[in-house]
Parts: structure tokens; sequence; C-alpha cells
């Protein structure tokens, strides 16, 4: 059990040490100048004191020889040097009284070898011995904005409500990145490595109770404990939102964890029981652990499972459908009515379908998306409106005049969020130019700050819906 002031020097350390720093070279060229930028350029506001046995000075900051040399106190290490160095850097820390300790450092468990676990077991020993806790090794650490608190400058600087514990690093950098073009904003991050003492269950047991964050994710490769796990990952989701990416079920996947982490891993069947059981979402790679963040975060839960489809291009149309009913949504004909009210709205049904998918096809511009949803607002065989926008697929219009036809429709479906009770989320793919993707960087923004949710594919917008509802369906149900 970790204490609550514990955590409290792991997310909000109000001075943080960075050991293996060199005053040579440039700002970024090594892995503790890295920490010590990320940290400047973020604003954290503690002390940071760098170290370096030969002294000196870099970015304005006295580079001390030794931890032990710091006058004041020391609430988190940031530790770059070799592993073989690493004993001696915890009995510092301890003879400090240092709180935390993160291991940037690998060579440990991760390398399979008799030697690098040995090391590790020993590291975690002393720690323990000295009343340090360890985040790692070989990770990344903590990303907390909220505290100004990251290993990334360019992370986003606002706060969310999404937390994400992660075994990776690099995956752990991707997911805050490509979340946040998509409006998703964390309260914290932690990349966690080998988790010789804080480990998956420690963080989704704190991650439960705390009160920034509203949804928790986890990329996990392997688990300490079977049992503790499955009694914390139950309590958890009982609380909130739980979406778990679990690598590593098949034979060849497991090799690579277990290079990677040096983590136990377990059978596809067994990680499927155990998360329906629990009541945890499972997803099947980093971008579907975004989408579930996405729909967690901005969609509001419709009434059911039938769901009209509007865009343009015939082909994308039927696509959409197809991708629909696989992930176990419905998407109902349109009566009689419908059908002809929508039809009153276009000058021409030449080219467009209106049966559910609707084709505007060059009626778009004349028609607009809201008129269609307003329509669709009023049909009881509708729960869910599905707008899409299928850029380079529509050639009817020269470049600078299809941007402007792609702002007009966004501005639609904007203001009939806004003023529509149905829900809507919105799809914007197939990016085949420079241009259309600073355009679909523009309307993500734009679509995210209107509370829509936006996702990259009728098939990825359908599976996310569908676990999205399938979450709700179970928690009405008791389960």
């Amino acid at each position: 059990m970790i204490a609550k002031q514990e955590w409290n020097y792991i997310f909000n350390p109000q001075s943080v040490a960075i050991v293996g720093i060199s005053a040579e070279g440039s700002v970024w060229s090594s892995p503790g100048q890295r920490y010590l930028a990320a940290l400047l350029e973020y604003g954290f506001k503690g002390k940071i004191y760098p170290i370096n046995p030969r002294g000196g000075e870099i970015l304005g900051l006295k580079v001390y020889a030794n931890i032990r040399d710091i006058p004041e106190l020391v609430d988190y290490v940031i530790s770059c040097v070799p592993a073989l160095a690493t004993p001696q850097l915890i009995k510092d820390c301890a003879a400090k009284g240092v709180k935390v300790v993160h291991f940037f450092t690998s060579g440990f468990s991760e390398t399979g070898t008799e030697e690098g676990k040995q090391l590790e077991s020993e590291i975690c020993s002393l720690a323990y011995q000295g009343g340090i806790r360890v985040i790692g090794p070989n990770c990344m650490g903590v990303y907390c904005p909220k505290t100004n608190f990251t290993y990334r400058p360019t992370f986003a600087e606002e706060s969310g409500s999404v937390a994400f514990i992660c075994q990776s690093g690099g995956n752990a950098t991707y997911l805050v990145r490509e979340g946040a073009k998509r409006g998703v904003r964390f309260s914290k991050v932690v990349s966690y490595g080998n988790a010789c003492d804080i480990d998956e269950s420690d963080l989704i047991e704190y991650l439960a109770d705390d009160r920034d964050t509203e949804i928790i994710l986890a990329y996990i490769e392997g688990v300490k404990d079977g049992r503790r796990f499955s009694r914390v990952l139950k309590e958890a989701a009982r609380a909130k939102p739980v979406i778990v990416l679990k690598s590593g079920v098949g034979e060849a996947g497991a090799r690579a964890v277990a290079s990677h982490t040096g983590a136990l891993v377990g059978a596809e069947e067994i990680w499927d029981g155990l998360l329906y059981q629990v009541g945890a979402v499972r997803v099947c790679s980093l971008d579907e652990l975004i989408d579930m963040a996405v729909s967690f975060s901005y969609l509001s839960l419709p009434l059911g499972r039938r769901v009209s489809i509007l865009g343009m291009g015939g082909g994308a149309a039927v696509l959409a459908t197809d991708d629909c009913t696989n992930a176990g949504l419905v998407v109902p004909r349109f009566s009689e009515e419908i059908h002809g009210r929508l039809s009153s709205l276009l000058r021409t049904e030449a080219g467009a379908i209106l049966s559910n998918p609707i084709d505007l096809a060059a009626e778009a511009w004349e028609a607009g998306f809201y008129n269609i949803l307003n329509v669709l607002a009023d049909c009881d065989d509708i729960d869910l409106n599905m707008v899409h926008f299928p850029l380079g697929l529509i050639g009817f219009l020269p470049p600078p005049e299809i941007n402007k036809m792609w702002d007009f429709l966004m501005g639609e479906v904007v203001k009939a969020h806004r003023e529509l009770a149905k829900p809507i989320v919105a799809v914007i793919h197939i990016p085949t130019s420079s241009e259309d993707y600073e355009w679909m960087l523009k309307a993500q923004r734009k679509f995210y700050q209107a509370g829509i949710p936006v996702y990259h594919s009728i098939s990825s917008a359908a599976k996310a819906v569908d676990r999205f509802l399938s979450y709700h369906e179970r928690k009405l149900a008791g389960g």
C-alpha cells in the first residue's frame, strides 16, 4: 500500500534532481539534458538540481557533484546513469532522504540475463531499506500538467480528466501526443517500465480514488500479482471507465514483451475473460485506446444503437454500412415521411442517396448538413448521427472551393450539435494531401472545442460507439 503523501511526492514534487547530466554538448544531447530542458521549458515550479561528478553549470543552474552535496531536501530523483552505477545512487539517495527515484536507466530484468535481474532486485531491496519508492526502471516517468511536471516539453499544458498508465515510454508519448490532437487532456500519465516497485495495481488503485481522474487508460505488457490486479481492476471499473490494451498475448508478442520489460504475460482468452468479468473495456491498439478516451470524454449517451450515416461518396457510404453493422450497430432505412422531408431540401436527387446512408454528392453545398440533421432529430428510428468527411474523395470542386465547402459543412455540424438534442459523431478520414491533413487538424480542434467526438474512420467510430454503448448497457444491467 502506497501512502497518500508518497503519491504527492510522485505527482507533485517540490524538488527534482537529475543524475547523469553533463554541461557538455547541446541541451538535447543526452537523456539527462532532455529531462532538464523539458522541466524548464514546461515551467516546472519546484527546484531543479543537475548532478554530475565534474560539477559545472548548465542552463544557469549549478551542477552538483553528488546528490549528498545538495543543501536542501530532494523529493524526486531522475536517474540517467548507467545500470551498474545505480546501487550507489540508491545509497546516496537514501542518505539524502529522497522519497522517489525514477529510473530512466535500462539494463535490468528486461535484458533477460541473470545479471540484469539480480541488479534490479538489488536496487529495489536497497530502495525498500532506504524508504524510497521506485518508478521503473527502464521508463520515461511522469507527466502531470496540473503541477507542470513532464518528461516532454511539447505535451499539452492543459490538465484534463484522463489518466494513462503505460509500461512503454514510446507508447505513452505517442498516445499523449495523438490524443491531444483530438481533444484528450490528461490528469496524470505514468510510464512505469519494469515495475520493480510501483506497479500497475498500485497505479490503478490510486487512480480509482483520484478526484482529478474520470477515465483510466492502461497499456499493460504483464502483471506482477494477478489476484491483486483482478481485485483492483474490478474496484476501479466500478468507480469509472477503465480501458485496457493488453499486449503480448500471442507467442511472438510474449517474446517481445519479455525482452522489453521482463514482464510475465498470459493467454488472450484469460485476458478476455478477466476484463469482461471486472467490467473493463478491452481494446486492441493504441489508436483504439485513443478512440475510447475520445468517446468517454465527448460522446453523449445515445438512447440505442440505431445510427444514421451522413456524408458524400456512394462507395464510402456502402462501406460505412458494413462497418456499422459489423460493429453491432443498426442502420435502419428511413420512413417515407423522412425520405420526403429530406428530398424537399434538395434541388435535385440526381446523384444523391437518401435512404440511409445519406450521400448528398454535389447537393451538400446547397442542402447543408444542418437541415439534414434537423430532419433526423425528429426521426424516432435514429439514436445517433454519424457525419463523415471523406477528404480526398470529392473531385467536383477545385481545392480552394472544396476547403470552403468543408468549412461550411463543419460549421453546420457544430451548429446542429449545439441546437439539436440527438448525439453526433464526426469522422474525418482519408487525408490524401498535406492540405487535407492541415484541414483535418483544424476541424478536429473545432469539433472537440464544441464537444463533438472525432474519429479517423467509420470502422473505428463504429467500434468505439459499440464499446461505449456496451459499457453503459452493462452498467445499467448491474454488471
